[in-house]
């Protein structure tokens, strides 16, 4: 089941690197999107990872996730942060409501990156990032993504004896994200030159960390010394994760917090349908 469940991943991150070569999607319809995957992401370290994680361990395991939030917050602050955009032609982003994006977040003014950097914009005006750069972020996310959902089943298998709400609410969480990351590659990839063929291997080596990030939980637990030992490193493991899902929730939530007003409502209801879902999940397996 695992496997079927990583295979369903790395189908829907294929499917998102092939988004900008199907289809126009504007700033307004990604936001709504990502306020949808940044609800579920919510939902699923909340109302699923948490809880878990504490009925494996203990209340003080919970100092993990603030271990987790803090590595994001870190790897973005130092190498990439964690940012999406429409791979739409430079432009008004919202062709219905024409108003700025910039939203204060210049990097060249920060001195990260280099005016004539090689690279590609966002649709964001005046804001750069080389493909690379994005890549290595993004890359490290979804390797903490496959470990999030590695003991998130370990987890479940410890207190269930199989499958429960903490895999399918991280299984969801991860199938709603991952195809906004690869996205944000692909495009990047191609507004700075790249060939098709290099932006679909790249996109196809990046849709695969999500297994490896399960290998390497469950390489971490076989070095565990006992029972008790991996019981704690799984609900540490599963703590740290809910933590990192929190960041990257936030990230795509609060800068765009102030410069959508003409959409607040159907941005706030893309955000409670996201955790929407993983409280039906939640219900669904506590009526079993």
């Amino acid at each position: 089941m695992l496997a079927a469940i990583c295979l369903a991943i790395v189908v829907a991150s294929l499917l998102g690197g092939i988004l900008p070569l199907a289809t126009l999607l504007t700033h307004t319809r990604l936001q709504l999107y990502l306020s949808l995957s940044a609800g579920a992401m919510l939902g699923a370290a909340f109302l699923h990872m948490m809880p878990e994680a504490v009925e494996l361990g203990s209340s003080e395991t919970l100092r993990w996730s603030a271990a987790g939030l803090l590595t994001i917050f870190f790897v973005e602050r130092f190498f990439a942060f964690h940012h999406h955009e429409a791979p739409a032609i430079d432009g008004d982003p919202c062709p219905d409501h024409p108003h700025e994006h910039e939203h204060g977040r210049d990097l060249h003014s920060a001195g990260l990156i280099a005016a004539d950097a090689p690279g590609a914009s966002f649709g964001t005006k005046g804001v750069k990032l080389h493909w690379g750069a994005a890549a290595f972020g993004l890359t490290l996310h979804t390797l903490l993504g496959g470990v999030a959902l590695a003991s998130a089943v370990a987890a479940d298998r410890s207190t269930l004896g199989d499958l429960g709400a903490s895999t399918w609410g991280v299984f969801l969480a991860t199938l709603i994200h991952k195809p906004a990351d690869a996205l944000t590659i692909t495009s990047l990839m191609l507004r700075a030159g790249m060939k098709k063929s290099h932006a679909h291997w790249a996109n196809f080596g990046f849709s695969l960390m999500v297994p490896i990030g399960v290998a390497l939980f469950f390489a971490g637990a076989q070095i565990s010394s006992g029972p008790l030992d991996t019981r704690a490193w799984t609900a540490a493991t599963l703590a740290f994760s809910a933590g990192s899902f929190l960041c990257i929730a936030l990230s795509d939530l609060l800068p765009e917090l102030h410069f959508h007003e003409h959409d607040r409502l159907k941005l706030s209801a893309a955000l409670l349908v996201g955790v929407g879902i993983m409280w039906v999940a939640e219900i669904f397996h506590t009526g079993q």
